[in-house]
Protein backbone atom coordinates (compact mmCIF):
# COMPACT_ATOMS: atom_id res chain seq x y z
CA UNK A 1 0.00 0.00 0.00
CA UNK A 2 1.52 3.34 -0.75
CA UNK A 3 2.35 5.80 2.23
CA UNK A 4 3.10 8.99 0.86
CA UNK A 5 0.73 11.72 2.84
CA UNK A 6 0.08 13.83 -0.66
CA UNK A 7 -1.65 10.85 -2.23
CA UNK A 8 -5.47 11.53 -1.96
CA UNK A 9 -7.01 8.63 -4.16
CA UNK A 10 -8.03 5.68 -2.47
CA UNK A 11 -5.75 2.78 -0.89
CA UNK A 12 -4.62 0.20 -3.71
CA UNK A 13 -3.22 -2.98 -3.23
CA UNK A 14 -0.69 -4.47 -4.99
CA UNK A 15 0.65 -8.03 -5.70
CA UNK A 16 3.68 -8.87 -4.60
CA UNK A 17 4.33 -10.26 -8.52
CA UNK A 18 2.95 -11.21 -11.77
CA UNK A 19 0.74 -13.76 -11.46
CA UNK A 20 0.81 -17.07 -13.12
CA UNK A 21 -2.49 -17.43 -13.98
CA UNK A 22 -2.79 -20.49 -12.45
CA UNK A 23 -5.54 -21.01 -9.69
CA UNK A 24 -6.85 -24.11 -8.95
CA UNK A 25 -9.62 -23.65 -6.40
CA UNK A 26 -11.39 -21.46 -9.87
CA UNK A 27 -12.54 -23.41 -13.08
CA UNK A 28 -11.21 -20.09 -15.32
CA UNK A 29 -8.61 -17.53 -13.94
CA UNK A 30 -10.23 -14.35 -14.99
CA UNK A 31 -6.57 -12.08 -14.68
CA UNK A 32 -4.26 -13.80 -16.54
CA UNK A 33 -1.44 -11.18 -17.18
CA UNK A 34 -2.06 -10.58 -13.24
CA UNK A 35 -4.10 -7.38 -11.56
CA UNK A 36 -2.63 -3.87 -10.54
CA UNK A 37 -4.71 -1.76 -8.20
CA UNK A 38 -6.10 1.47 -10.24
CA UNK A 39 -6.65 -0.65 -13.33
CA UNK A 40 -9.91 -1.62 -14.89
CA UNK A 41 -10.46 -5.28 -14.34
CA UNK A 42 -11.04 -7.13 -17.62
CA UNK A 43 -14.49 -8.66 -18.36
CA UNK A 44 -15.23 -11.97 -16.90
CA UNK A 45 -16.26 -14.40 -19.71
CA UNK A 46 -20.08 -14.87 -19.89
CA UNK A 47 -21.25 -18.16 -19.41
CA UNK A 48 -23.76 -19.93 -21.97
CA UNK A 49 -27.30 -19.10 -21.56
CA UNK A 50 -28.90 -22.23 -20.34
CA UNK A 51 -31.20 -23.96 -23.13
CA UNK A 52 -35.05 -23.03 -23.06
CA UNK A 53 -37.12 -25.15 -21.07
CA UNK A 54 -39.79 -26.87 -23.88
CA UNK A 55 -43.34 -25.88 -22.91
CA UNK A 56 -45.70 -29.03 -21.55
CA UNK A 57 -47.66 -29.69 -24.31
CA UNK A 58 -51.58 -30.37 -23.89
CA UNK A 59 -52.24 -34.14 -23.40
CA UNK A 60 -55.72 -35.54 -22.82
CA UNK A 61 -56.49 -34.09 -19.43
CA UNK A 62 -55.18 -30.51 -20.03
CA UNK A 63 -56.36 -28.02 -22.43
CA UNK A 64 -54.02 -25.54 -24.09
CA UNK A 65 -53.16 -22.88 -22.20
CA UNK A 66 -53.14 -24.34 -18.78
CA UNK A 67 -51.17 -25.41 -16.80
CA UNK A 68 -49.62 -29.17 -16.06
CA UNK A 69 -51.31 -31.30 -13.22
CA UNK A 70 -49.80 -33.49 -10.69
CA UNK A 71 -50.85 -37.14 -10.83
CA UNK A 72 -50.06 -38.83 -7.49
CA UNK A 73 -50.14 -41.91 -9.45
CA UNK A 74 -47.80 -41.04 -12.58
CA UNK A 75 -46.62 -37.71 -11.74
CA UNK A 76 -47.81 -34.90 -13.91
CA UNK A 77 -51.30 -35.78 -15.75
CA UNK A 78 -54.90 -35.86 -15.33
CA UNK A 79 -55.84 -37.40 -12.04
CA UNK A 80 -57.13 -40.91 -11.80
CA UNK A 81 -60.91 -41.33 -12.05
CA UNK A 82 -62.86 -40.74 -8.61
CA UNK A 83 -59.45 -39.02 -7.06
CA UNK A 84 -60.03 -35.89 -7.98
CA UNK A 85 -60.38 -32.38 -5.82
CA UNK A 86 -64.20 -32.46 -6.55
CA UNK A 87 -66.67 -34.30 -4.09
CA UNK A 88 -66.79 -37.89 -4.27
CA UNK A 89 -70.07 -38.88 -5.92
CA UNK A 90 -73.51 -40.83 -4.15
CA UNK A 91 -73.32 -44.78 -4.39
CA UNK A 92 -74.82 -46.31 -7.83
CA UNK A 93 -78.66 -47.33 -7.06
CA UNK A 94 -78.40 -50.91 -7.89
CA UNK A 95 -80.65 -52.73 -10.45
CA UNK A 96 -82.64 -54.42 -7.61
CA UNK A 97 -84.42 -51.35 -6.30
CA UNK A 98 -85.71 -49.91 -9.53
CA UNK A 99 -87.26 -53.78 -10.29
CA UNK A 100 -88.58 -53.35 -6.52
CA UNK A 101 -90.19 -49.56 -8.06
CA UNK A 102 -91.83 -51.27 -11.35
CA UNK A 103 -93.32 -54.30 -9.27
CA UNK A 104 -94.68 -52.19 -6.58
CA UNK A 105 -96.03 -49.79 -8.94
CA UNK A 106 -97.68 -52.63 -10.46
CA UNK A 107 -99.06 -54.39 -7.33
CA UNK A 108 -101.31 -50.68 -6.85
CA UNK A 109 -102.04 -49.90 -10.18
CA UNK A 110 -104.79 -52.09 -9.97
CA UNK A 111 -106.34 -50.28 -7.10
CA UNK A 112 -106.11 -46.68 -8.35
CA UNK A 113 -108.24 -47.86 -11.83
CA UNK A 114 -111.07 -49.74 -9.86
CA UNK A 115 -111.16 -46.91 -7.20
CA UNK A 116 -111.01 -44.21 -9.80
CA UNK A 117 -114.10 -46.33 -11.61
CA UNK A 118 -115.73 -47.04 -7.96
CA UNK A 119 -115.89 -43.25 -7.42
CA UNK A 120 -118.24 -42.66 -10.29
CA UNK A 121 -120.30 -45.73 -10.66
CA UNK A 122 -124.15 -46.10 -9.93
CA UNK A 123 -125.16 -49.13 -8.80
CA UNK A 124 -128.23 -50.98 -10.75
CA UNK A 125 -129.94 -53.82 -10.90
CA UNK A 126 -127.58 -54.60 -14.16
CA UNK A 127 -124.21 -53.95 -12.62
CA UNK A 128 -125.70 -56.41 -9.41
CA UNK A 129 -126.17 -58.99 -12.21
CA UNK A 130 -122.85 -58.21 -13.94
CA UNK A 131 -121.06 -58.99 -10.54
CA UNK A 132 -121.01 -62.95 -10.89
CA UNK A 133 -122.09 -63.15 -7.63
CA UNK A 134 -125.98 -64.77 -7.40
CA UNK A 135 -128.73 -62.57 -7.12
CA UNK A 136 -130.17 -64.44 -4.77
CA UNK A 137 -127.24 -63.79 -2.29
CA UNK A 138 -127.02 -59.82 -2.94
CA UNK A 139 -130.80 -59.83 -2.08
CA UNK A 140 -130.45 -61.63 1.00
CA UNK A 141 -127.31 -59.10 2.23
CA UNK A 142 -129.48 -55.82 1.33
CA UNK A 143 -132.13 -57.27 3.24
CA UNK A 144 -129.97 -58.33 6.06
CA UNK A 145 -128.01 -54.86 6.15
CA UNK A 146 -130.79 -52.85 5.02
CA UNK A 147 -129.37 -50.94 2.34
CA UNK A 148 -130.96 -49.68 -0.84
CA UNK A 149 -129.56 -48.85 -3.73
CA UNK A 150 -128.70 -45.38 -3.14
CA UNK A 151 -127.05 -46.27 -0.23
CA UNK A 152 -125.18 -49.26 -1.95
CA UNK A 153 -123.52 -46.43 -4.69
CA UNK A 154 -122.68 -44.32 -1.83
CA UNK A 155 -120.69 -47.12 -0.05
CA UNK A 156 -118.68 -48.69 -3.19
CA UNK A 157 -117.87 -44.91 -4.03
CA UNK A 158 -116.83 -44.49 -0.35
CA UNK A 159 -114.81 -47.92 -0.76
CA UNK A 160 -113.63 -46.74 -4.17
CA UNK A 161 -111.91 -43.42 -2.47
CA UNK A 162 -109.91 -45.78 -0.03
CA UNK A 163 -108.59 -47.54 -2.63
CA UNK A 164 -107.17 -44.73 -4.58
CA UNK A 165 -106.02 -43.62 -1.63
CA UNK A 166 -104.45 -46.72 -0.11
CA UNK A 167 -102.84 -47.31 -3.77
CA UNK A 168 -101.32 -43.90 -4.23
CA UNK A 169 -99.55 -43.84 -0.68
CA UNK A 170 -98.52 -47.16 -1.68
CA UNK A 171 -96.99 -45.73 -5.24
CA UNK A 172 -95.48 -42.93 -3.05
CA UNK A 173 -94.11 -44.97 -0.26
CA UNK A 174 -92.48 -47.02 -3.57
CA UNK A 175 -90.80 -43.58 -5.17
CA UNK A 176 -89.40 -42.48 -1.79
CA UNK A 177 -88.20 -46.08 -0.70
CA UNK A 178 -86.78 -45.78 -4.96
CA UNK A 179 -85.17 -42.75 -4.23
CA UNK A 180 -83.09 -43.75 -1.23
CA UNK A 181 -85.39 -43.49 2.12
CA UNK A 182 -85.23 -46.58 4.62
CA UNK A 183 -88.36 -45.67 6.27
CA UNK A 184 -90.24 -45.58 3.02
CA UNK A 185 -88.84 -48.88 2.78
CA UNK A 186 -89.79 -50.01 6.17
CA UNK A 187 -93.41 -49.25 6.07
CA UNK A 188 -94.18 -50.69 2.89
CA UNK A 189 -93.13 -53.65 4.60
CA UNK A 190 -95.91 -53.24 6.86
CA UNK A 191 -98.21 -52.47 4.82
CA UNK A 192 -97.70 -55.90 2.80
CA UNK A 193 -98.06 -57.32 5.88
CA UNK A 194 -101.32 -55.40 7.10
CA UNK A 195 -103.48 -55.58 4.07
CA UNK A 196 -102.19 -58.29 2.00
CA UNK A 197 -103.44 -60.99 4.42
CA UNK A 198 -106.91 -59.37 4.47
CA UNK A 199 -106.79 -58.32 0.92
CA UNK A 200 -105.95 -61.71 0.31
CA UNK A 201 -109.12 -63.76 1.95
CA UNK A 202 -111.36 -60.82 1.17
CA UNK A 203 -111.20 -61.34 -2.31
CA UNK A 204 -110.11 -64.82 -3.10
CA UNK A 205 -113.71 -66.42 -2.82
CA UNK A 206 -114.81 -63.86 -5.62
CA UNK A 207 -111.36 -62.70 -7.62
CA UNK A 208 -108.62 -65.43 -6.21
CA UNK A 209 -106.08 -64.84 -9.12
CA UNK A 210 -106.19 -61.22 -8.82
CA UNK A 211 -105.67 -61.21 -4.79
CA UNK A 212 -103.23 -63.52 -5.63
CA UNK A 213 -101.24 -61.86 -8.10
CA UNK A 214 -101.60 -58.41 -6.27
CA UNK A 215 -100.34 -59.95 -2.59
CA UNK A 216 -97.51 -61.92 -5.09
CA UNK A 217 -96.09 -58.29 -6.49
CA UNK A 218 -96.05 -56.85 -3.56
CA UNK A 219 -94.58 -59.05 -1.59
CA UNK A 220 -92.16 -59.55 -4.27
CA UNK A 221 -91.41 -56.07 -5.04
CA UNK A 222 -90.64 -55.62 -0.84
CA UNK A 223 -88.20 -58.38 -1.00
CA UNK A 224 -86.42 -56.86 -3.49
CA UNK A 225 -85.84 -53.51 -1.37
CA UNK A 226 -84.52 -55.99 1.43
CA UNK A 227 -81.86 -58.59 -0.83
CA UNK A 228 -78.38 -57.96 -0.08
CA UNK A 229 -77.64 -55.05 -2.76
CA UNK A 230 -80.50 -52.96 -1.84
CA UNK A 231 -79.64 -53.64 1.83
CA UNK A 232 -76.30 -52.04 1.07
CA UNK A 233 -77.32 -49.44 -1.00
CA UNK A 234 -79.58 -48.20 2.05
CA UNK A 235 -76.45 -48.51 4.47
CA UNK A 236 -74.38 -46.78 2.59
CA UNK A 237 -76.38 -43.88 1.78
CA UNK A 238 -76.97 -43.74 5.44
CA UNK A 239 -73.46 -43.58 6.54
CA UNK A 240 -73.13 -41.00 3.94
CA UNK A 241 -75.79 -38.67 5.37
CA UNK A 242 -73.93 -39.27 8.86
CA UNK A 243 -71.13 -37.79 7.79
CA UNK A 244 -72.06 -34.93 5.68
CA UNK A 245 -74.03 -34.13 9.35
Amino acid sequence: MSSDPGQHDAPQYYRPGPSTGRYPQYPQNPYPNGWHGGSTPPASPQQAPAAPTPAPQPGPGRQAGQGPQWNAGSGWGPPPAGLGSGPQGRPARPRQVLSALIVLVAAALPFVVMGIGAMFATITDAVLDDTGIPRADIDAALAQTGLTMDQLTQFVRVMGGVFLVLGLVWIALAVVAFLGAGGARIALAVLAGVYGIPLLLLMAPTLPLFAVLVVVLSVAGVALLYGPAAKEWYATRRLGAASRS
